[in-house]
């Protein structure tokens, strides 16, 4: 099986993750890891599975993701698999399933078989500490016990577990 894992990362999480996820695949099959930009519709409509990874902005995939996913060639037998990197520490089910909806549906208008979605707290850069507290309207206390919490992250766990969810794939 050819694998390709792809993402788009700014601050690191998602790329950490998508290393993890690449070192686990490539136990049993040929994969290449690629940076979002690095890639076209016809590089990877040569793979059999994709995992294709995203930080969170605002609630939802990051742009380049989402245009990435727009432009995927229709290709049977592919599968795909996504992984999203996030400042909270846990999201609601229900939210899970509005991030993933844009892959979901780039998969059935394609004719992909989509596998599932790994999501992992990540540490949100600096830079946009301020202005995420102020948009959430999260009072200095509560704000520093999230940063407390997402300190370190993704961590050796997140890193594990990034593995068992391809080794789940792949079983």
């Amino acid at each position: 099986m050819k694998v390709l894992v792809t993402y788009f990362s700014q601050s690191g999480n998602t790329e950490k993750i998508a290393k993890a996820i690449c070192e686990e695949a490539a136990k049993t099959s040929y994969t290449d890891l690629k940076k979002l930009e690095e890639i076209t519709p016809d590089m990877v409509a040569k793979y059999d599975c994709i995992f294709m990874g995203s930080p969170l902005h605002s609630g939802s995939l990051a742009a380049p993701v989402k245009e990435c996913l727009s432009v995927l060639k229709s290709t049977s037998g592919q599968q795909m698999a996504g992984f999203i990197t996030h400042m909270a520490p846990a999201y609601p089910e229900q939210d899970m399933d509005a991030f993933e909806e844009p892959m979901k549906t780039a998969c059935r208008e394609k004719g992909i078989e989509y596998r599932g979605c790994f999501d992992c707290q990540g540490f949100l850069a600096e830079a946009m500490h301020e202005p995420v507290q102020k948009k959430l309207g999260i009072d200095d206390e509560t704000w520093a016990g999230m940063v407390k919490q997402m300190t370190g992250r993704p961590n050796q766990e997140d890193v594990d577990n990034a593995k068992a969810f391809v080794s789940r794939l792949f079983a």
